[in-house]
């Protein structure tokens, strides 16, 4: 705000859209064009391109330089693919490449700008940040068709999780779907997928882990443990019920400190008691998926002579 105090309520109207502003909206908040060519000769603001303004001194993020490209569209360009991924949070897309979805041929003269040529109707349009960008569905319909399918599908279990309607992205995606695009058809095998699993997983972490060991049979994700009598003991990330194994995903981020390892431990005994077996899976375990497999099919064969002696 402090860098905008020169120009009363333009700056102010700034301050609030990541320190852009178009020559329209400046001089409706009250800056002549006179003015404007005062500020911008005395560098309180600076014209990356032709009729969008930014005030010197402002934070430099790539929102604000997504924002800029968006208002030099006329707004007919919207954040799309990685970038409109960066501004929902997806899980595997990290803030990153300024990429525009917009019809036409306008060009847009801006450093490391990706445009890519499609039309974004209002029903895929929503704003993050006072940013125009596709929504959600829309969003992994378009990376689908430009990322590898796990990528996606780490972002997709992130939409799931987050509580975004199953039918309401089928919906999109079946609007999208057609014979040129492979992401839509991602879009909509994963949802296939998600309703025979039934729940999403709750990390980007468990997501890799199953791709390595979903193939193994009886696997759960997000099994619900229980003593004879019906009491809660535990959820874990992944199970193989008749086995009693459990497999949990295990994060630094999540388990690290004397608090959490105690409450681990605890976790863990009540899991013992009723007859489980507790598996931690870490990322370097799931960067060595071959390693991750043996070791686990080795406790799989283990536990089957076990129960089979048992019975």
């Amino acid at each position: 705000m402090v860098a905008c105090s020169p120009f009363g309520p333009a700056g102010e109207f700034a301050a609030s859209r990541h320190g852009a502003v178009t020559r329209s909206q400046a001089a409706e908040n009250g800056l002549s064009s006179k003015v404007v060519r005062r500020l911008l000769r005395d560098r309180v603001l600076d014209e990356p391109v032709p009729g969008v303004l930014v005030v010197v001194g402002s934070p430099s993020t790539w929102q604000q330089q997504l924002y800029v490209a968006t208002l030099a569209s006329k707004r007919s360009g919207v954040g799309g693919t990685r970038a409109a991924a960066g501004l929902h949070v997806m899980d595997g897309y990290p803030a990153g490449p300024i990429e525009l979805i917009m019809p036409g041929h306008r060009h847009i003269d801006l450093p490391d700008l990706i445009v890519r040529r499609a039309a974004v109707p209002e029903e895929d349009r929503v704003e993050v940040t006072d940013i125009a960008c596709t929504g959600i569905a829309r969003t992994l319909c378009d990376l689908g068709s430009i990322d590898p399918p796990e990528q996606v599908r780490i972002a997709f279990e992130w939409a799931w999780r987050a509580g975004h309607s199953l039918t309401w992205m089928e919906e999109t995606a079946t609007r999208l779907n057609d014979d040129r695009r492979r992401g839509p058809r991602l879009l909509l095998s994963l949802i296939a997928e998600a309703r025979r699993r039934d729940r999403p997983t709750e990390s980007a972490l468990e997501v890799n882990v199953e791709d390595v060991i979903g193939s193994f049979p009886g696997l759960v994700r997000q099994h619900v443990i229980c003593t004879d009598n019906g009491d809660f003991v535990a959820r874990v990330d992944f199970a193989i019920p008749d086995l009693k194994i459990a497999i949990e995903a295990h994060s630094r981020k999540h388990h690290f400190g004397v608090a959490a390892t105690a409450s681990d431990e605890e976790r863990e005994f009540a899991l013992q008691a009723e007859g489980w077996i507790v598996r931690f899976v870490t990322d370097a375990h799931r960067r060595n998926p071959d390693g991750l497999r043996t070791s686990l099919a080795a406790l799989v064969a283990a536990r089957t002579r076990l129960f089979d002696r048992a019975a």
